[in-house]
């Protein structure tokens, strides 16, 4: 019998398939293990991802079927070595950030490149072995003969159809029966554990790879993240909703404090909390004891791309959407008028953004302009050269003339030297060390040395900042208000503080005595706190709340739970309307005509 099958000349067409499929296998079963750091076949089985799995394998069979056997191995091959590249950017992103690769992260791969130099110390035996049997089964694929099996007649052509259509429907089917019991109520203790949420609101990729297996992952995530298209009636609808229910007056003890001064907004590159002390960063500590300082700051990511997604956050007052691009590129045409650079605008200031890379980076160039920034000044126009263009300390040396005006001015400085990776060959790391050795003399990490080194380079910009505004008698008429993008993930990190993501937040006032706030704050809460202490007046009902007066403290995260200082839960409605009034108001550019409903 086994001689007679090996006659036949389908056998080794047979072959390349079984090996096709056992490789497709393979890749979704290293998946899963890099996310659960275990694989249990029995509990594989069991899963939803194997009836996903099983479709799109077949699917991708039918279509391979109908090629000719050369286009057939080629195809096959370029689709297995893509997945190859995207598992090991799986295995890579997950050591690095705990999630797993989104095709909305190929607009940010240009900042990707960044973090190459840290790779090398996530290799170990486990991914060395993984990549050789990966290309040792693409190249077994290759070289396996296939014969034409399919010719264009129409028996075999309806059989294929009519396969194609019970695949779809037996998806169909089954996504209806066991992924569509969404709890409405989203105050139950279950809801957490309930597949059905991550999957229609596709919100947490490294648990969504775990649900429906990689195939059906990467394929829905790219129509989400290029293809499915916005309900702006009915989004407008929810906002029109929203803010007929919540919107009010706020004014406090603090409304108005800061009337008229200046503003200097800084976001900081990877200013960890523990990166700040008397020692390291001894100009931030003092500002901390002058004006208010944050204690329970956290800085969540909610798309790709940490640094975008608080610079954001921060700038409008809104949650991105959780499951399409950064807004930098999915949003950048839209309407901003709440925005902080337009609300100083129409208040008669001077307002502009600087930043040591080019405007290319996160599309900065274009989405400062939406935002209502004059210009976005690079290292360019500010005039640094580009051996010191990695030191924060140069923004001020040399282009303090553009941060401050004659006029009311309201500047956006973003800082860099504090970027990973941390090593002794970088400048941001030289030019601080023996300080830091001082410092640290029983220090010997290169990790640790040169992030406490990079921290003291921002330190360094913030004591030029004040000697000049002080020299140009600007400092008492001047407020700073410094925050951080994302923690300092390459060097301490765990799952906890992966999870909360607890950063920096302080508002300096030269003349201000030390206010040590205790209340939970995030990125969404910058904005309408500052909006109010300049006394800003504006019908704008913001997702986040004043920090200085509010009797609510939480921080949403993307996976639809929240921290209350306590623990992490499950979000209640009233959590999740907020992501999503913010969600609505984006993908129906509902400011375009620059009014807001009250």
């Amino acid at each position: 019998m086994i001689i007679k099958i090996k006659n036949t000349r389908y056998f080794k067409t047979v072959m390349f398939f079984v090996y096709e499929g056992i490789y497709l296998l393979f890749i979704d079963a290293f998946n899963q293990y890099l996310l659960t750091r275990s694989f249990d076949i029995s509990n594989y089985l069991i899963n939803n991802l194997v009836v996903f799995n099983i479709v799109w394998i077949l699917l991708f069979f039918i279509f391979l079927y109908v090629l000719k056997p050369k286009a057939r191995k080629v195809i096959a091959c370029i689709f297995n070595i893509l997945l190859l590249l995207i598992s090991l950017a799986n295995y890579f992103m997950y050591s690095y950030f705990y999630s797993v690769f989104s095709w909305k992260d190929l607009v940010l791969s240009g900042e990707g490149f960044s973090f190459i130099d840290s790779v090398f110390k996530f290799i170990n035996l486990k991914i060395i072995l993984f990549t050789l049997t990966s290309i040792d089964m693409i190249l077994l694929v290759y070289k396996t003969r296939t014969k034409r099996t399919y010719k264009f007649k129409s028996i075999q052509s309806l059989i294929l159809v009519i396969m194609i259509i019970v695949l779809f429907g037996v998806r169909r089917i089954y996504i209806n029966n066991n992924l569509n019991s969404v709890n409405d109520g989203w105050n139950s203790n279950n809801v957490i554990s309930n597949d059905s949420n991550y999957y229609q609101n596709w919100n947490s990729p490294t648990r969504l790879v775990k649900i429906c297996g990689i195939y059906e992952y990467l394929i829905k995530d790219f129509y989400n993240s290029f293809i499915k298209k916005d309900n702006s009636i009915e989004a407008r609808l929810f906002v029109n909703n929203y803010i007929d229910e919540n919107y009010k007056e706020d004014n406090n003890e603090y409304t108005g404090i800061f009337k008229d001064k200046n503003l200097i907004f800084v976001m900081m590159e990877s200013m960890d909390d523990w990166l700040v002390n008397e020692d390291v960063t001894p100009t931030m500590y003092m500002m901390m004891q002058h004006g208010f300082n944050f204690n329970n700051h956290y800085s969540p990511g909610y798309v790709t791309g940490d640094t975008a997604n608080t610079e954001f956050i921060a700038n409008t007052g809104m949650y991105p959407v959780i499951n399409k691009l950064s807004p930098n590129y999915a949003y950048v045409n839209n309407s901003y008028p709440y925005s902080i650079a337009n609300l100083f605008k129409n208040e008669g200031y001077t307002v502009n953004s600087f930043h040591r890379s080019g405007g290319g980076i996160y599309n900065r160039e274009n989405m400062h302009i939406s935002l209502g920034y004059e210009k976005y000044h690079n290292y360019v126009d500010m005039g640094i050269s580009d051996d010191n263009l990695d030191l924060d300390s140069y923004i001020i040396k040399d282009g303090y003339d553009k941060i401050i005006s004659d006029n009311k001015f309201m500047s956006f400085i973003i800082t860099y030297s504090p970027h990973s990776p941390y090593t002794y060959n970088k400048i941001e790391c030289q030019t601080n060390l023996s300080d830091i050795k001082t410092i640290y003399p029983e220090l010997d990490n290169e990790e640790l040395l040169c992030a406490y080194s990079s921290a003291r380079e921002t330190d360094n910009m913030f004591k030029l900042l004040l000697e000049k505004l002080k020299n140009d008698n600007l400092l008492d008429d001047t407020i700073i208000v410094a925050f951080t993008d994302h923690p300092n993930k390459l060097v301490i990190r765990d799952d906890e503080t992966e999870k909360l993501n607890k950063t920096i937040f302080y508002i300096y006032d030269h003349d201000m005595n030390s206010n040590q706030i205790d209340t939970i704050t995030s990125s969404i809460n910058i904005l309408p706190t500052v909006i109010n202490l300049f006394g800003i007046k504006n019908n704008y009902l913001y997702s986040g709340y004043d920090a200085l007066d509010t009797n609510e403290e939480y921080v949403i995260f993307k996976d639809y739970t929240y921290f209350d200082g306590k623990e992490v839960k499950t979000v209640t409605k009233e959590y999740k309307d907020k992501l999503e009034y913010s969600s609505d108001i984006l993908s129906s550019d509902y400011y375009k005509d620059n009014t807001v409903k009250k």
